[in-house]
């Protein structure tokens, strides 16, 4: 596996990951969209130390204590080596430190392999949003994980 960090996302960062976006995504997000969520303070990139080069990205919103994760890319010739899974703990361990306990997100019911590394984090299936998506149109699965007992914990 390359040696890689997660850091912040930058507005130079987005023409490479509008790049991955077209690659992976038959909808991609727009340049407008990129930019709210760096300004909502909760979008990273994974890059490789030594060039720098962007494998990853995640996004999200925060709302109170709920956390919805918006975007998740890994370029494509880096799928299924952890990077994926990386970023979901980096961004997990993030919120919990900020009492954050509950996360959502939609995910093509096609999609297999992420709603596999969703459940193998805890996430359940909630519900589904039909005709969720476009090109091709397709159902939304809406995924959840709740950490509430480690609240009380903590409370």
């Amino acid at each position: 596996m390359i040696d890689c960090e997660i850091r912040e996302m930058q507005i130079p960062d987005i023409p490479a990951i509008m790049e991955l976006e077209k690659q992976l995504f038959s909808s991609p997000w727009s340049r407008d969209m990129f930019l709210q969520e760096i300004n909502s303070g909760f979008a990273f990139v994974l890059t490789a130390k030594e060039t720098g080069k962007i494998l990853g990205y995640i996004c999200g919103l925060l709302l109170f204590d709920e956390f919805n994760i918006t975007n998740v890319g890994v370029a494509p010739e880096q799928q299924k080596q952890g990077f994926g899974e990386a970023m979901l703990k980096f961004i997990i361990a993030r919120l919990l430190s900020q009492k954050c306990f509950k996360f959502f997100l939609e995910v093509r019911e096609s999609n297999a392999a992420a709603i596999a590394l969703y459940q193998k984090f805890g996430f359940e299936i909630l519900g589904k949003r039909k005709k969720y998506y476009n090109h091709p149109v397709e159902d939304a699965l809406m995924l959840g994980m709740s950490f509430l007992q480690k609240q009380e914990e903590i409370d």
